[in-house]
């Protein structure tokens, strides 16, 4: 996505995620966007603003704590103060994510990695990780094999 690649729109694991988006939290507010990134939903908590992440599983907690955590930096940057949430519907688990000094620096240490290799004039060679088999971008890494 830092190069304008889009995944595969198409993709099981991703029309799966729209879709639970869709459903799970029919009154809440959904989608808040800023340049760079999109929360799932946004509500009000007696007076307090709470940023949400849905996800299928927590197969990926720490990327989805990681990906939580920078958008409530990047929140606090334009002077919106929330707490954050990532929720399970499926699993019926809510778990609350704050903002310590910790994750500040390792989402800060995550995101200069990550423009390093943007940077870079070539991509790495691809190396099999076992997300690869439910990413949506699967066939731009792996085209060349059979």
């Amino acid at each position: 996505m830092g190069h304008a690649i889009e995944p595969w729109r198409d993709h099981e694991q991703l029309s799966l995620g729209r879709l639970l988006h869709q459903t799970a939290y029919p009154r809440a507010r959904h989608e808040v966007s800023l340049p760079g990134m999109k929360v799932d939903l946004v509500e009000t908590e007696g007076g307090t603003l709470v940023a949400a992440e849905v996800k299928l599983s927590r197969g990926a907690a720490h990327a989805h704590r990681l990906q939580l955590a920078y958008y409530l930096m990047r929140l606090e940057e334009e002077g919106v103060r929330a707490r954050g949430e990532l929720r399970y519907p499926k699993e019926r688990r809510v778990e609350p994510l704050e903002l310590t000094p910790e994750l500040r620096a390792e989402v800060k240490r995550v995101l200069k990695e990550l423009y390093a290799l943007l940077q870079k004039p070539k991509p790495p060679p691809p190396r099999r990780i076992p997300y690869c088999a439910r990413c949506a971008y699967h066939a731009f890494c792996w085209i060349e094999e059979p």
